[in-house]
């Protein structure tokens, strides 16, 4: 999923404080925009994530629905498992299974195409 920088833990970057005491005022100023760079960073890296955590909630969601579908549809059908599938009946409609385009992170699920 892309390239994620690893931050250390919360308690390492408490480890990093720095002591402002015998600082000059520009070595202060300096060390106080560091730690904003810093904190900016991670909080970009925090929007990321989130954004990265919703899109796979999004992909979970729209999998679960199609399982959900597709196991209504199996359900329905009679006789299911009793034969093993014909081969006339596979070649006889090659172009029978429909493919649905979930996500870039997923690609195509294919099922079957079934009269409702």
């Amino acid at each position: 999923f892309g390239s994620r920088v690893r931050t250390p833990p919360a308690f390492a970057l408490a480890a990093m404080a720095v002591s402002f005491d015998g600082m000059s005022k520009e070595d202060m100023m300096q060390k106080v925009i560091e730690m904003q760079q810093g904190l900016a960073k991670l909080s970009k890296q925090v929007d990321t994530v989130k954004g990265e955590n919703t899109q796979l909630q999004e992909e979970n969601s729209v999998l679960k629905d199609y399982l959900k579908n597709l196991m209504a549809k199996v359900s329905s059908m009679s006789k299911l498992g009793t034969a093993p599938p014909s081969r006339v009946k596979v070649q006889h409609d090659p172009d029978g299974a429909v493919s649905v385009k979930v996500s870039d992170h997923i690609g195509e699920l294919t099922a079957p195409a079934m009269d409702d």
